[in-house]
């Protein structure tokens, strides 16, 4: 017989929040085009979220059943094990991002979330920062344009 694994302090929690991000990934997957047919652009990004939801949901099924560790500081080893500052504050520039694409348009919100992040992450220059985000745009925006024909987001602000 296998000993039960004792569960780590705020994973169920953790694992509650991947499996609510996949169900609304799924969400946003479905809204892309429905169930309209099996050729329709949202198919694959629901067949990967679909998946995700699935391995979450087995996931905290199989972390609810573990035994939690009696410890004291759960709550602050959890913090600084698994969402440290630069992590979250990271996310939020994702989700930030994310909110910004539809009314800011893909061109505005890519520069200034790459700006951002590299300043954040690489903070020994604003002009290299600025360069190297510019220049990233230009190719990326290039590419995604005129080399595979892609629509990007204009945007409703400006």
């Amino acid at each position: 017989m296998l000993e039960q694994r004792a569960r780590a302090p705020g994973e169920l929690i953790f694992n509650l929040a991947l499996l609510v991000f996949s169900l609304f990934a799924c969400w946003q997957a479905w809204r892309i085009s429905g169930f309209a047919s099996l050729s329709s652009a949202g198919v694959l990004p629901m067949i990967a979220t679909f998946t995700m939801a699935i391995s979450a949901l087995f996931i905290v099924a199989e972390t609810a059943r573990a035994r939690p560790q009696p410890e004291r500081g759960g709550l602050q080893r959890f913090a600084a094990e698994v969402t440290p500052c630069r992590l979250v504050i990271f996310t939020l520039m994702i989700v930030g991002y994310m909110l910004a694409l539809e009314p800011a348009g893909f061109v505005l919100s890519s520069f200034g979330f790459l700006f951002l992040a590299m300043s954040f992450l690489y903070p020994k220059g604003v002009l290299i920062n600025f360069t190297v985000s510019a220049g990233s745009l230009a190719i990326i925006y290039f590419i995604f344009r005129h080399v595979f024909s892609v629509v990007l987001p204009r945007g409703w602000l400006f």
